[in-house]
């Protein structure tokens, strides 16, 4: 199946158990389960984004180990090559949660269509309690992503204040890793410069992290409050009697409303006799 058709085919799912939720009186929580998918999807295209920053970062490593030792760059070569690497993991994770999600929608929707709205409520419950545990998951690996970032952060901006301290001066550096003393050097020289560049697009992508994560915590509220939403077996028959229950005593409330009023025209018609 071509992406395109596959696309075609996960939106209309996803319109048809919006309508049939909608159509049993559950618009909340076909909204929500939507704005996880929304969630999903756009926390996708902030990890492609967040990929090309670190090759663009890697590219600049290169750049500045032209005129630096491979000692004081090529360990950060190596870090900024795990972090695309984790993040490239943590892109097909979600692809598969979104995936879990559609697939939920659909198989939703066939349950629907053939045993009815019990069964689809079933259907979405378990297909909900599945995609929380991977989103716990993921918000874990999440968490140390992040940690990684900021240690690469605060590395590099070690590295940018011992390049300012000893002139980014090839021979000082060379000294500084055998442990020896530098030489100081006033002027601040190209390389560090391109580590407070080098650092911009890392320290976005901590900020970027942390929505991220407050992203999966609200995916995961949403998805409790669809689940809770659905009634299965037991559940729907209790929640239709508390239904009729409270009609009744709606309904003696309204009577007894509708008496006091009575009895207050009569009062009323008695004063204006007398």
């Amino acid at each position: 199946m071509e992406a395109k058709d596959q696309k075609v085919e996960e939106i209309d799912a996803i319109k048809q158990l919006m309508d049939i939720m909608g159509q049993q009186g559950m618009n909340e929580q076909s909204q929500d389960f939507v704005e996880v998918l929304r969630y999903v999807a756009g926390m996708q295209l902030q990890l492609g984004v967040m990929v090309n920053e670190l090759q663009g970062v890697r590219e600049q490593l290169a750049e500045m180990q032209k005129n630096q030792p491979k000692a004081v760059t090529e360990k950060f070569l190596d870090k900024v090559l795990q972090l695309q690497e984790k993040i490239s993991s943590l892109s097909e994770r979600l692809t598969a949660i979104k995936n879990h999600l559609v697939d939920t929608a659909t198989q939703a929707v066939t349950a629907f269509k053939e045993k009815g709205t019990e069964e689809m409520n079933k259907i979405l419950k378990k297909g909900i309690s599945g995609i929380k545990s991977v989103l716990e998951n993921t918000r874990e690996k999440m968490v140390d992503i992040l940690t990684d970032y900021e240690k690469t952060s605060n590395q590099i901006d070690r590295i940018g204040d011992e390049l300012k301290q000893i002139g980014n001066s090839f021979a000082n550096v060379g000294r500084l890793i055998a442990g020896k003393g530098t030489k100081e050097v006033s002027d601040e020289k190209p390389g560090v410069g391109l580590t407070r560049v080098m650092n911009t697009p890392i320290k976005k992508s901590i900020a970027t992290f942390r929505n991220q994560i407050d992203g999966i915590d609200k995916a995961m509220e949403k998805l409790d409050k669809v689940s809770k939403g659905l009634y299965t077996g037991k559940e729907a028959e209790k929640s239709a009697r508390v239904s009729v229950k409270e009609k009744l005593s709606q309904m003696k409330a309204k009577s007894e409303q509708t008496k006091k009023e009575s009895d207050k025209l009569k009062a009323k018609s008695k004063e204006e006799c007398i």
